[in-house]
């Protein structure tokens, strides 16, 4: 997330967009507006808002085509979208509920409520990030580890079928055998945590 918060306000009425607007003001953070979702998707491909207030109901303008735009985009999905409403049509709201919206915020606005909702989606997406920093680190740390026990081990088979090529007694060239072979299989499955880690982290991104 950027230093300063960037919200998307999405609603045909500028009276609400400037209302809006001034709000978030307040709270120190910055606002783009669009009036259809013509704007509205084009401002979020462009700007990548960290979140969207989305009319639920504007005339000649599909909501619901914004926030599928949204859901369905793998750069975009991370996007919080508080829909926003002055009707009290709870199965409409539940309709965008189940599609993909994170909170619901209802007119006339109340500057305590849109503030809670707002930091509340703001805070949530945070703790995601830094999960997937953690996450991230934990790889990286994962993937040096076993290519220098790859390298360790492998210097150790090396070695050790140079002994093997030298050893004189029977007893002393199994003691060997089984060094090459568990250092083999920790290289084994060392290959194969690697593998496991690697394509896990494709099927993320």
């Amino acid at each position: 997330m950027r230093e300063t918060p960037l919200i998307l306000i999405v609603d045909d009425e500028i009276i609400i967009r400037e209302i809006l607007a001034k709000m978030i003001h307040a709270l120190g953070y910055s606002a783009l507006q669009a009036a259809n979702s013509t704007e509205a998707q084009h401002i979020i491909r462009q700007h990548q808002p960290d979140v969207i207030l989305l009319d639920m109901i504007m005339p000649g303008v599909d909501s619901m085509e914004v926030l599928k735009s949204v859901r369905t985009d793998e750069r975009l999905k991370h996007i919080s979208v508080i829909l926003i409403s002055g009707i009290d049509d709870l199965e409409t709201v539940a309709t965008f509920i189940e599609a993909g919206v994170d909170d619901f915020l209802p007119k006339p606005f109340n500057m305590a409520l849109f503030t809670l909702k707002v930091n509340s989606c703001l805070a949530h997406m945070q703790s995601n990030n830094a999960a997937q920093q953690a996450q991230l680190r934990m790889e990286n740390f994962c993937k040096e580890l076993s290519h220098d026990l790859n390298n360790a081990l492998t210097g150790i088979i090396m070695t050790a079928e140079l002994l093997l090529m030298n050893a004189s007694s029977e007893q002393t060239k199994e003691h060997i055998a089984g060094i090459i072979d568990s250092s083999e299989l920790i290289n084994r499955l060392i290959k194969k945590h690697r593998q496991t880690l690697s394509t896990n982290t494709n099927a993320e991104t």
